[in-house]
Order: structure tokens, then C-alpha cells, then sequence
């Protein structure tokens, strides 16, 4: 069962996404149906190639920082969704924006979790994909990654997050608006 976020220009959520594979992603449930084991999830996302034809077409935004393990992820939504001051302190780097066609409903998962697998087929114990309410529409997504432990107090005694710290990636979708769209199936063209 997905846990399930509803997206309104008022409302942000943070969850952890888990990746064994070296990126996560936000993808559109609706145009993965066919993806239903692993020989039709290898044929449409183990290679580069076809991950690409993906985000060209808005299916699937990657946010890739090929490394694998738990990330915390803050969904935003809405035309004046941006950082906050204390996002932008500690962002590290930003994408430039993706492309995202929605058919009204999201999801964020560890990219070997894209597909309409059963539970019990799951590739990543007790992770199944969050689940996002998103209007069909165009979206332009852009991704921030941040330094969360640079923030005094992020960590704790044992080095692990406290309750306030910031999440590893704000993503941030607003309405697309037109112009170009970011097709690169790594997120970041540097990563610090």
C-alpha cells in the first residue's frame, strides 16, 4: 500500500524515499502500468536510454545523485513555491527544471520501485512508493539538494538527523509555464 500526500499550493510533506539503485524518482503511476515484474521494468528503466525518452516526455523526474540509501524528501507545490531562507542557507545544488506531465497522481519512490508491482514483488523492504494528489496538468519540477548536516544541529550526538533537520532534497512543482525543460538523467550538472 502507498502512503498517500496530498499536494495544494498550502500544503508540504516531508517522507523518506529509499534507493538500492542509485536514484530516486517522481513519476506518473499511469504511464508505468505495463511495468509489472522485472523483465518489463528492465526493458523501459534499467538503461540510461530509455530513462531519458522518460523525462523527455514528462513521465518520470529523476533526482539522481547516483548514491544509494534512505533520503528525506520535501514535496512543494504551487506557482510561488520556492525555498525557504533557511532551505536556501544550506541548498547545495539546484536543477535546472524538468518537465512533469501528471494525470492526477504522483508518486516518489527509489527508481526500482517504478512500476505497478504487487507488494509482495517490492524491491526495497517496507518502502513502497509515496503517493502524491497532483492535478493532470504540466508541471516544470525543480529539484534542490541540501546540506543538511552543515546546519548546527541537524545532528545528533550518534551523527544521526534530529526532528528538525532539513531534508536531503526539496522538490519543489509549480505549473509549467512553457519554455525549456532540463532532460538530463543526472539531476545536477556538479555535485559538490
Amino acid at each position: 500500500m502507498s502512503s498517500r500526500l496530498s499536494v495544494d499550493v498550502s500544503s508540504e510533506r516531508v517522507f523518506t524515499a529509499v534507493t538500492g539503485s542509485g536514484m530516486l524518482a517522481l513519476w506518473d503511476p499511469a504511464a508505468f502500468t505495463h511495468v509489472v515484474d522485472y523483465d518489463s521494468w528492465e526493458v523501459e528503466l534499467l538503461d540510461d536510454e530509455p530513462v531519458v525518452e522518460h523525462i523527455r516526455a514528462g513521465r518520470l523526474v529523476p533526482l539522481n545523485i547516483l548514491s544509494d540509501g534512505r533520503f528525506g524528501v520535501l514535496v512543494r507545490q504551487g506557482a510561488a513555491g520556492e525555498l525557504t531562507e533557511r532551505e536556501r542557507q544550506y541548498a547545495q545544488n539546484s536543477s535546472e527544471p524538468y518537465l512533469f506531465v501528471s494525470t492526477g497522481v504522483a508518486k516518489i519512490s527509489g527508481i526500482e520501485e517504478v512500476g505497478s508491482f504487487d507488494e509482495e514483488e517490492s524491491t526495497v523492504a517496507d518502502m513502497t512508493p509515496t503517493e502524491i494528489d497532483l492535478p493532470a496538468g504540466s508541471y516544470a519540477v525543480t529539484v534542490h539538494l541540501l546540506d543538511w548536516e552543515a546546519e548546527p544541529g541537524a545532528t545528533d550526538d550518534k551523527g544521526d538527523a534530529t526532528p528538525t533537520a532539513l531534508p536531503d532534497f526539496v522538490v519543489l512543482i509549480a505549473p509549467a509555464d512553457g519554455g525549456s525543460f532540463r532532460t538530463d538523467i543526472e539531476t545536477f550538472d556538479d555535485l559538490d
